[in-house]
């Protein structure tokens, strides 16, 4: 709201220019919010970048007042600018005087602004004659540059007004069929209409032999150069060269954000080249020049819809760039790159997430204060990052806020800080089963037993499926989850995940529940007899041999064939079944094939061709049984997943857990 009376006075007696740049950054990504068609947007945008570069260059003026004075008054005549362009529309739109109330305030403040405004009141990074860039690494890593200030830039995605759109060129012609539904073909059609009636009226009438005749003879002589042209084309600038380089760069990042994130059944290491490339097309941009980035930044007004991908490379290009405007940018962009989107939402959250800026976190926490989605932006944000604290989470989550209880939830198994173990096993009891499962993690990695109990309980209930209870118990129950299993077996209907369950919990004494079930069509048991034994058996191999000494159930760690099509045959299970249960003890816990222990584990993590759910629930077998808590996220970038699966291997805990039990080192 504007200020008005005294208060917008004694604003006007404090305001300096770090206080005007935040005035008219306001309006410049308020544009956006303008609904009138009369206000000249792009003119009004035009000059409010124009003011706020030339105030940039004030802030960060070294080597005495000229040069601040210099771009200081031009960034007052830009302002007067913007006000009479805002002003020329006459708006009554009640958006549009408050921009001009925020711009008024600046221009008529200016003068005592420029006296209250230190000399480089802007941090630039700054380094010496001899400092060499640090480039882009195996992981995001802050660039400083010596460099002029960054040209604002904001996504205003405005459409031209009716009186100011191109005219209509055979109107009559270009109307679908009535009651005809719009579709892309349909859309295809007309624009194809429309381009050929646009040629007809553009050429030129064909003129008579006679003037084709005395054209000819007075038609100046082609001069070589024009020859040359022809045959060579146009000498291209550096500024062009530089720029479709960076716009092709850009372009790679963006659809690098997607390939770098692994389908089920990918191996996730093998992607550390998409991200290798990624992290040197951030290089490959600020080497054509931080100029381009205000370029890079308009593309995304051309795309014809919100661009999730080309959002995370734009918020994670300007993420990397140290400086004060740097991070002004990105705040630009997360005001107007259309949060409200849920791909785009999604997007810039995971781009902020990997972000090297230092300044991302505070960033953030000034967006925890503000109402609506930017508070709930900076808590899914801030969640991801693990920069939440406990206490702020659980208070989301117990709060009045239904849109933020789940972001909320979501942050507790990574929050920061000490997290209050009795106020979170209280979430058990919520009806919500993605709260329900953040409280069982969250419980789970501060080592509280207390989540797992509750799993325990709601899969004896029947309920294994509600928050992943089943999975819950498999990865730490001990012993005596058996039952608790055989409870939820002697149902009338046993849901998939407690099946899937099956195989990581390890006991043998559920494989004839599994082949009966896969007797009766359901798939579902391929998997669990597939974690139990290691058998992999295929409708090509449906009974392999076994070397003496390597037979089933019978040597120690060894991972099981990748990327095999199991049969689904149950009287190929049963048989091999039958041939090897002698072997077999129905004390041990088994995986693949052997008695389990925490290679198998690390094996997941580090080499099989698992989901993000498979290595996730792996980790958390990991802390479940051996006490250490060593973090892991299989979304992070594959060189930090590389070093977090070293330091498990390294861990004393992970290589002193018992093989073949069910061992539970959690307090209780």
């Amino acid at each position: 709201m504007a200020k008005t009376g005294p208060a917008k006075a004694e604003a006007s007696r404090s305001l300096d220019l770090s206080r005007a740049r935040a005035l008219l950054d306001g309006v410049l990504v308020g544009l956006r919010d303008v609904k009138d068609p009369a206000v000249p947007l792009r003119a009004v945008e035009r000059h409010l970048t124009a003011s706020l570069g030339a105030l940039y260059q004030a802030l960060a003026a070294t080597g005495g007042s000229d040069v601040f004075h210099r771009h200081a008054e031009t960034a007052r005549v830009r302002a007067e600018d913007a006000l009479r362009s805002l002003r020329s529309a006459r708006s009554k739109d009640a958006v549009v005087r408050r921009h001009i109330s925020a711009v008024d305030e600046v221009v008529r403040g200016w003068r005592d602004a420029v006296i209250r405004t230190p000399l480089e009141s802007l941090r630039l990074p700054r380094p010496d004659a001899d400092f060499v860039p640090r480039a882009q690494g195996e992981v995001p890593t802050l660039v400083q540059l010596a460099r002029e200030p960054l040209l604002p830039a904001i996504v205003l995605q405005w459409e031209e007004p009716p009186d100011m759109a191109l005219p209509q060129v055979g109107a009559s012609a270009l109307e679908l069929p009535e009651g005809k539904p719009v579709t892309l073909a349909s859309l295809d059609a007309l624009l194809a209409q429309a381009q050929q009636q646009a040629r007809a009226l553009a050429a030129p009438a064909k003129p008579s032999r006679k003037k084709r005749a005395s054209a000819s003879k007075s038609r100046p002589p082609v001069e070589q150069e024009e020859v040359e042209r022809v045959q060579f084309g146009e000498t291209l600038r550096r500024e062009d060269v530089e720029l479709a380089r960076a716009r092709s760069f850009f372009e790679d990042v963006a659809m690098m954000s997607l390939m770098r994130q692994p389908d089920a059944g990918d191996l996730w290491s093998d992607l550390r080249p998409v991200e290798d490339r990624l992290l040197a097309r951030v290089d490959g941009i600020l080497g054509c020049g931080t100029w381009v980035l205000p370029e890079l930044v308009k593309l995304l007004d051309e795309r014809p819809l919100p661009d999730p991908e080309m959002t995370w490379g734009v918020l994670f290009l300007h993420g990397c760039l140290a400086g004060d405007d740097a991070l002004h940018q990105v705040e630009r962009l997360l005001q107007t790159v259309g949060l409200e989107v849920p791909e785009v939402f999604d997007a810039a959250a995971d781009a902020l997430t990997f972000v090297p800026h230092p300044g991302t976190e505070g960033l953030l926490r000034r967006w925890l204060k503000e109402p609506g989605l930017a508070r709930q932006f900076a808590v899914r944000a801030l969640g991801r990052r693990g920069e939440l604290e406990g206490r702020e989470s659980l208070g989301l989550v117990w709060g009045d806020a239904p849109e933020l209880v789940l972001e909320g939830a979501r942050a507790l198994p990574r929050a920061r800080g000490e997290l209050d173990l009795r106020e979170t096993a209280r979430l058990l009891r919520d009806e919500r089963e993605e709260v329900v499962a953040a409280a069982i993690e969250a419980l789970l990695l501060r080592r509280s037993a207390s989540g797992l109990q509750h799993a325990h309980a709601l899969l004896a209930e029947g309920r294994g499926a509600f928050a992943n209870a089943a999975l819950w118990t498999a990865v730490g129950g001990g012993v005596e989850a058996r039952k608790d299993f055989e409870a939820a077996l002697a149902g009338t209907s046993v849901s998939p995940v407690v099946v899937e369950a099956l195989g990581w919990y390890g006991s043998l004494a559920f494989m004839d529940f599994l082949l009966a079930r896969l007797r009766a069509g359901k798939k579902d048991a391929v998997g669990a007899l597939q974690r139990l034994t290691g058998a992999s058996l295929t409708d090509d191999e449906p009974a392999p041999e076994y070397e003496k000494g390597e037979e089933p159930f019978t040597g120690g760690f060894s991972p099981p064939p990748l990327e095999l099509e199991l049969t689904a045959d149950a009287k190929v299970w049963t048989a091999w079944w039958e041939k090897h249960r002698g072997r077999a003890s129905l004390s041990k816990r088994y995986r693949w094939g052997h008695q389990w222990s925490t290679q198998d584990n690390l094996w997941e993590l580090e080499h099989a061709y698992a989901s993000m759910r498979e290595r996730r629930l792996a980790w958390h077998e990991l802390v479940a049984r051996t006490g250490a808590t060593h973090p892991f996220d299989p979304r992070d970038f594959v060189a930090r997943q590389q070093a977090a699966v070293t330091r498990w291997r390294e861990s004393p805990e992970a290589r002193h857990a018992a093989a073949g039990a069910w061992p539970l080192n959690l307090m209780r």
